[in-house]
């Protein structure tokens, strides 16, 4: 689909993602030979180079359509908050094993660890990522065992806070809520996005129209379809054969990942990888969902499928770590 999207207008961007998914598989094949304790141990280290690397966004991070996200190393650009995934998967899990959330020390020292990187995302602003890391972290401790009591005060707290976070929000945030709420309220504007991918979508029909063949897309009526609305584009190409297959394909994924989570042999695989499984199918979720119009657009990327090589890096790197984790050999009584 990258080829297919690029090949009339720059095809060093197919030749660019598939250098990013072989470097990515190459990660993938050795995260997956390293043994997982020792890589939960490391999860330190790899827990501040996360806070590092998104407080160097600020400094040196090259801005984009107002938002500053990616660092920019000369032959490719780093998100950060992306590879924020994977990392706080891994942390999480060390932590929730070692610290129960059953009592509210331990409830907030999760919570602390997860707040961090999750603020310096929003703070790019990135409200996509920054909101699938703090559902991450929900799912993680409920998981884990977490007394409902606390996650019950914390929501009431969030109700209270709710128009205080509106005001935090940008204004082009605020207008991708409203238009949501009301796709018809500017579409020539704020609205634009999600009306094109509609028309994208419905114009394919069952079969599509074909590899190279969709006007909203190649006439650039069709905004971001490499990496936001590239299901919008499948669908458009494709038809509903082709996003049936995408779905197919992903939830096949993710069925293997709840396999292996329940047939982990100690508690921290078994987090991890539930934590995982949970990743994948959020964000998947997310992005249809926008592509529908059923979700605001957040600009989360569909993972395996947008181009970007952080995005792909990240979710290879995760599935390496699940691979580790299930070649565990530790023999525990598993609690979850």
């Amino acid at each position: 689909m990258i080829y297919s999207i690029s090949f009339d207008s720059d095809p060093s961007i197919f030749v660019r993602q598939l250098l990013y998914v072989l470097f990515s598989i190459m990660f993938f094949v050795i995260a997956s030979r390293i043994d997982f304790k020792t890589i939960l141990h490391l999860y330190p280290l790899f827990y501040i180079s996360l806070i590092a690397f998104l407080i160097l966004t600020f400094i040196i991070g090259v801005e984009t359509r107002g938002s500053t996200r990616w660092i920019d190393l000369g032959f490719v650009s780093l998100q950060a908050s992306e590879l924020a995934k994977p990392i706080l998967v891994l942390s999480l899990a060390f932590v929730l094993t070692k610290y129960p959330p059953i009592n509210l020390k331990s409830f907030f020292l999760s919570t602390a660890l997860v707040a961090v990187p999750t603020v310096l995302v929003f703070s790019q602003p990135d409200l996509g990522n920054s909101f699938i890391l703090g559902i991450l972290w929900i799912f993680m401790v409920f998981i884990a065992g977490v007394n409902l009591f606390y996650l019950g005060g914390l929501a009431a707290s969030l109700l209270v806070i709710a128009p205080f976070f509106w005001q935090l929000l940008k204004d082009y945030q605020k207008a991708r809520v409203l238009t949501f709420l009301n796709p018809g309220l500017d579409p020539q504007g704020a609205s634009y996005n999600i009306v094109q991918a509609l028309i994208a979508l419905g114009s394919g029909q069952i079969i599509g129209r074909g590899l190279g063949r969709g006007p909203q897309s190649h006439l650039n009526f069709l905004p971001e379809e490499r990496t936001d609305f590239i299901f919008a584009f499948i669908g458009e190409e494709l038809g509903f054969i082709g996003v049936s297959l995408i779905i197919l394909l992903a939830a096949f994924l993710i069925w293997r990942l709840l396999r292996i989570a329940t047939s982990a042999k100690s508690k921290e695989a078994c987090l991890f990888t539930f934590g995982a499984a949970f990743i994948l199918m959020f964000q998947f979720f997310v992005n249809v969902g926008m592509n529908m119009g059923i979700l605001p657009v957040t600009g989360v990327t569909l993972p395996f499928v947008s181009f970007g090589g952080s995005s792909v890096f990240a979710m290879f790197v995760l599935l390496g770590l699940v691979g580790a984790a299930e070649r565990e050999k530790e023999k525990e009584p598993k609690e979850v």
